[in-house]
C-alpha cells in the first residue's frame, strides 16, 4: 500500500470519491450479505488510481469484525 499524503483538491473530487466509497460499500453489503462494511478513506483514491493505471479487475478482502460487519481492503 502506498503512503498517505495530504493534497488540496477540487470539491467535486472529494465528493466523487465519497460517492465511490458509497457504491463500493453498497455493493460489498449485497454480495456479502453485510449490514455494515467500513471502507478507510484513501480506498476511492486507490481505486480510481488502479482503473487509470488500467488494472480492469480489481481483489478486494474483507475483514469480519462482527456477524454482520466487516472492513474492506483492497489487495
Amino acid at each position: 500500500m502506498g503512503k498517505t499524503i495530504q493534497i488540496r483538491i477540487d470539491e467535486s473530487l472529494a465528493n466523487t470519491l465519497e460517492r465511490i466509497q458509497k457504491d463500493v460499500a453498497d455493493d460489498m453489503k449485497k454480495r456479502y450479505g453485510l449490514s455494515e462494511v467500513t471502507i478507510h478513506g484513501t480506498l476511492a483514491s486507490q481505486i480510481v488510481a488502479a482503473k487509470l493505471s488500467g488494472r480492469k479487475f480489481l481483489s478486494f478482502k474483507i475483514d469480519k469484525v462482527g456477524l454482520n460487519r466487516g472492513i474492506l481492503k483492497l489487495i
